[in-house]
């Protein structure tokens, strides 16, 4: 016998796990993020940076996503997890600590959890297990009996 995940298994586990996050812009004048915080920092059009990458230098770097490792009133350090470039292209930023100056620093995004798909996943659960019980119901039968009149002797 072949053990099998079920396609709605594998869309609430989608739903579950990636479904209810959105990410938020922070406001300038707020304060800094707190450091594990995950972000997306947007660099100004003139800030074209390089970062080594193991073996190559991206160069252009335009945008960065991580988790933050430092941030004061002059700089954010973040353990890069993506890098795009201005080119295009987007590389693995191998948790490197990439330093932007707050002059350079055109948007920041926090990740947060977000109420309308944290919503929308949790009906899809609730519908999903619904219909799991009233197949299985449907499957097993009724064990109600209805009261009936036993069946006659053969």
């Amino acid at each position: 016998m072949e053990a099998s995940v079920p396609r709605h298994c594998v869309a609430l586990v989608w739903l579950a796990c990636c479904g209810c996050f959105s990410y938020v812009r922070l406001d300038p004048a707020a304060p800094e993020p707190r450091r594990g915080t995950e972000v997306v920092a947007s660099l100004g059009a003139g800030a074209g940076r390089e970062f080594s990458v193991g073996q190559i230098t991206v160069h252009g770097i335009t945008k960065v996503a991580g988790a933050v490792a430092y941030a004061d009133a002059d700089s954010l350090v973040i353990a890069a997890r993506r890098l795009w470039s201005s080119d295009g292209d987007d590389y693995a930023g191998s948790e490197g600590l990439f330093t932007i100056p707050r002059g350079e620093l055109s948007g920041l995004e926090e990740r947060r959890v977000s109420a309308w798909k944290t919503g929308v996943a949790a009906a899809a659960t609730v519908g999903i297990l619904a219909a799991a019980v009233a197949g299985i119901h449907q499957l097993l039968g009724s064990s109600s009996g209805g009261g009936g009149k036993p069946p006659p002797p053969p």
